[in-house]
């Protein structure tokens, strides 16, 4: 009998810990590095992408500059 008991708790105490774990996924812990890493990450992403529009403004202006001067 007292086998059953146990392998209950210990049935239990994973479910826990199974629940806990999918509950916390979401939580974002207190870490200050990881937070400033992500920070970075995001100002990056933002930095490439305002370069690849300024890069392709000028590729954009290029072609049109060259195009009227063969229009001359």
């Amino acid at each position: 009998m007292s086998d059953k008991v146990e392998h209950c708790q210990i049935d239990e105490f994973t479910d826990d810990s199974l629940a806990y774990d999918k509950a916390q996924a979401g939580v974002q812990t207190d870490d200050p590095l990881a937070a400033i890493k992500n920070m970075r990450l995001e100002q990056l992403a933002v930095c490439r992408l305002k370069t690849e529009e300024e890069m392709q403004a000028m590729r954009d202006a290029s072609v049109r500059s060259a195009g009227q001067a063969t229009d001359q």
